[in-house]
């Protein structure tokens, strides 16, 4: 049978004298955190229930 690709390259490495460079360590970056916000968090950072105001006649009038 034979040899693997893999066997017949560890035995020209051996013959060669050829050494593989060391793979660096790399540290994986830690996950973000997700913010988790409630329905009522969401409806007041977009601002829905601020009163709306528009110029008019004898000033600004707030919109209902």
């Amino acid at each position: 049978m034979n040899p693997t690709l893999k066997d017949q390259l560890k035995e020209w490495e051996k013959k060669n004298s050829f050494h593989r460079p060391k793979k660096k360590h790399v540290e994986k970056k830690p996950a973000k955190k997700t913010e988790k916000l409630s329905k009522s968090d969401l409806i007041y950072l977009m601002g829905t229930n601020m009163p709306v105001y528009r110029r008019g006649k004898g000033g600004a009038f707030r919109q209902r």
